[in-house]
């Protein structure tokens, strides 16, 4: 039996992560003085409502003792594991967790394990996570292993957000920026490439950007077209609900899930995010 860790920053529906039995460690969120951990003591819904209110989250990595207990009862357990991790361009959380798994595996010598740099966040996470935990049900930990591998800079994300007012609390853009881009209504087209979060355009008007998303998915329709993609949202169900639509009119996935973003991702963004997740052809 293969044993399966990941991280807050997959954002995958609950049910599916549980289904596979996936252990889950949260990444943590300060607001004002008050510490919380992503999705455990603070829910998604209750961190955009705190946002709304005006509050500017900010994150920090899994707690170093909340992987030394998870790893070490995986390590005794005995069963080869695998930790699928948050980009490391984006949290320090994979370095960390490396390191110790490798201090612990001192002990246990002939348990075999990984952690991986997914080089994914969010969507792109979840769909990578789900991907490796249905391959891991049929193959060997060795085979698992060269997939979960081979699978690292295959999935293309997209992020925009309703209002360039949370990115501007959270210091990500000017705040002559994100006047001008309210006047205009001009939002950012976000991407992950090797593992970190590149703009990759500025589009006036929600609609626009919506279809723009479409736009860029025609480069990997051969990988869409009966495979899963995933929608995460900051919220607003609605503004997920009409991707789905625009997507499904112009591709043929075998499932669109929808899931509610966490803090990774979230606290930065805040609500109105959409985010998607979904393959490139190989």
């Amino acid at each position: 039996m293969i044993r399966l860790i990941t991280d807050s920053g997959a954002d995958a529906p609950k049910d599916m992560l549980d289904a596979y039995d996936f252990t889950v460690m949260p990444f943590g969120v300060l607001i004002d003085e008050d510490t919380f951990f992503d999705g455990e003591s603070i829910s998604p819904k209750q961190l955009y409502d705190k946002m709304r209110d005006g509050a500017a989250p900010k994150t920090f990595q899994v707690e170093v003792s909340r992987m030394v207990e998870v790893f070490t009862r995986h390590f005794e357990q005995g069963d080869p594991f695998l930790y699928l991790a948050f980009s490391s361009e984006l949290s320090g959380t994979y370095q960390t967790a490396k390191m110790l798994a490798e201090e612990l595996a001192e002990k246990y010598p002939n348990v075999p394990y990984l952690v991986l740099d997914t080089k994914t966040a969010s969507t792109g996470q979840g769909l990578f996570v789900l991907d490796v935990a249905e391959y891991a049900k049929t193959h060997s930990f060795e085979e698992t292993v060269a997939y979960a591998e081979a699978k690292v800079n295959t999935i293309r994300h997209l992020f925009t957000v309703e209002s360039l007012e949370y990115l501007m609390r959270g210091g990500r853009v000017s705040r002559a920026s994100a006047f001008i881009g309210g006047l205009l209504s001009i939002l950012p087209l976000l991407t992950v490439e090797d593992g970190k979060l590149i703009p990759k355009e500025k589009i006036r008007g929600q609609k626009k950007v919506m279809n723009r998303i479409v736009e860029w998915m025609e480069e990997a329709r051969p990988a869409i077209d009966g495979h899963r993609i995933m929608i995460g949202h900051g919220d607003s169900i609605e503004r997920a609900e009409q991707l789905k639509q625009l997507i499904e009119a112009q591709f043929s996935p075998s499932e669109v899930i929808l899931t509610i973003a966490g803090a990774a991702i979230g606290s930065h963004t805040g609500p109105g995010l959409v985010v998607i997740g979904y393959d490139l052809p190989r």
